[in-house]
């Protein structure tokens, strides 16, 4: 049999080294664009909300009042949350920190070692944790229900536009809030730490002496931790809760479908900003 009586099934079947299974390709392929481009909006978006956000005709009344509900809803009312886990973690790191220090004669290391365990690492992600599973996921249900039941559309049909009344303030409060809630954290850790280690004679330290050490251990990068750290997880957080809520094209009874996929984004999203952070500060 030459070439041109060759059948054409001949031709289709796969050569040596050849895959031989290009569905499979076909599909990683489809859905490694469909991620990128995924990723493409979700960074025009956070491009677009950070735009408005420092636009003074943004903040008009209604958006700053919608900004100060949601800080009150991010912040205030999870502070008895974050005052109770400081307190916990207080007594579990900082005591033991101070008491096994102590033991093996190298209490001068206090400052240092705490500054680099909760300042830096535990304080922001246990922070972001907490309102990730606090108010992220409220944005989530929130605003999928909202679209869902035709909310978003009634707000544009009335001149209202959705992306600067809904997820600039959501977004923006969560980066302050995120902010706040850790220097809270971190304050009620080492103060619940010290108290506990005086009063269960593990440190002599006066006030000023472990206030001083902190302080002292502390340098530019870590001062400068902080904010780069929190501001960008709650603004990405915050980010994530809004678009996969105002992604949702279901009815309002699957909404809660949604809790898994978002929280999973920004989850993974907390931990690759602390880990870029901690590699180039």
């Amino acid at each position: 049999m030459n070439a041109i009586e060759k059948p054409a099934e001949f031709y289709d079947r796969p050569l040596d080294g050849e895959a031989a299974s290009p569905g499979m390709m076909t599909a990683i392929g489809q859905w490694t664009i469909y991620q990128l481009q995924g990723l493409i909006i979700f960074i025009s978006i956070a491009g677009a909300a950070f735009w408005q956000s420092c636009r003074l005709l943004t903040w008009r009344r209604t958006v700053r009042a919608e900004f100060l509900n949601q800080c009150h809803q991010i912040g205030t009312r999870a502070l008895p949350f974050i005052v109770l886990t400081a307190l916990i973690i207080g007594l579990g790191v900082v005591f033991e920190t101070l008491y096994w220090l102590r033991i093996f004669g190298q209490s001068e290391f206090a400052g240092s070692l705490l500054v680099i365990v909760l300042v830096r690492e535990i304080a922001p992600l246990l922070v972001a944790l907490i309102v990730i599973g606090r108010s992220v996921s409220v944005f989530m249900i929130e605003l999928g229900i909202m679209q869902a039941d035709g909310q978003i559309r009634m707000l544009d049909a009335q001149g209202i536009d959705p992306f600067i009344y809904i997820l600039v303030p959501r977004v923006m409060a969560a980066s302050v809030c995120m902010f706040s809630l850790t220097i809270v954290f971190t304050v009620v850790t080492l103060a619940t730490g010290f108290v506990a280690g005086n009063a269960l004679s593990a440190t002599n330290l006066t006030v000023y002496d472990f206030v001083f050490e902190i302080l002292t251990a502390m340098g530019p990068a870590d001062f400068a931790a902080i904010p780069l750290t929190t501001l960008p997880v709650g603004y990405v957080t915050g980010l994530v809760g809004c678009t996969t809520g105002l992604s949702f094209a279901g009815i309002t009874t699957d909404v809660h479908h949604l809790l898994p996929a978002g929280i999973m984004k920004a989850v993974i999203a907390t931990l690759l900003i602390s880990v870029v952070v901690t590699i180039l500060i």
